[in-house]
């Protein structure tokens, strides 16, 4: 999902255009409160790295939960600067455009569920068998979709909204974790641990899109994150069909 969007210090400047003639004020000074600014340093300073950082991230929090609440095309950059608690020009700061922001809202999804999943679907040499592995990548996969929150409920919002260049650098860095999905499938299947004789893409197809909703349908009360990673990996491996 993304690259990283590089994060701009603009000074010196007094507007901003961001997509769809958004325009903001202020952009090189920010709000000024007792001397200091909405990028936490005193007025007229330049701020520093870790300063940059968490206003960028407060600014992409704000994002994931308007994108969420809203969709892409009806948020404004002036609407995640008021939900970020900043003034409109100082979010330039930190995303020049509103594009630029949607794909640090994205990037943050596909970079935090690769970074968690992508290791637990590795080969691992036979140490575990696909089974296990698809089991704890299932879990995993799950736990990091409740823990994102606003950002994994927006990205299920999001997808349909895409821009053409966005929707494309999407998808090539969604691929790497696809892939090792479509592997860990294709493998397990030639190992004889599930039928060969299926579509394994649609296969992963339900899987991944059931997983990628758990926040809209896990309820803690009907069952943990460890009986519904058993009963998916049961229904793949053991089907549906009475044992015995």
């Amino acid at each position: 999902m993304i690259s990283s969007v590089a994060v701009r210090a603009i000074a010196g400047r007094h507007s901003a255009i961001g997509i769809g003639g958004e325009r903001g004020h202020g952009l090189a000074r920010g709000r000024s409160i007792g001397g200091m600014n909405d990028v936490g340093t005193k007025t007229g300073d330049r701020p520093s790295a870790a300063a940059m950082r968490a206003g960028g991230e407060r600014v992409r929090n704000a994002a994931a939960r308007l994108f969420r609440e809203r969709g892409y095309a009806s948020t404004t950059m002036r609407e995640v600067a008021e939900r970020a608690e900043m003034q409109a020009g100082s979010i330039y700061y930190y995303y020049p455009s509103k594009q630029d922001l949607l794909s640090a809202v994205l990037d943050h999804v596909i970079t935090t569920l690769t970074r968690r999943t992508l290791p637990l679907l590795a080969d691992d040499g036979g140490a575990a068998s696909y089974r296990e592995r698809f089991r704890a990548a299932i879990r995993e996969h799950m736990l990091t979709t409740i823990e994102m929150g606003d950002y994994a409920l927006s990205f299920r919002r999001l997808v349909n909204e895409l821009p053409d260049a966005v929707r494309q650098e999407f998808a090539e860095k969604r691929s790497i974790l696809d892939e090792r999905w479509r592997s860990l499938l294709a493998n397990a299947a030639r190992n004889g641990e599930i039928r060969d004789d299926v579509d394994l893409g649609a296969v992963r197809l339900l899987l991944v899109g059931a997983v990628n909703s758990t926040n809209e349908w896990f309820n803690p009360e009907r069952g943990s994150l460890d009986s519904i990673a058993d009963i998916v990996t049961a229904m793949l491996f053991d089907g549906l069909a009475p044992q015995g």
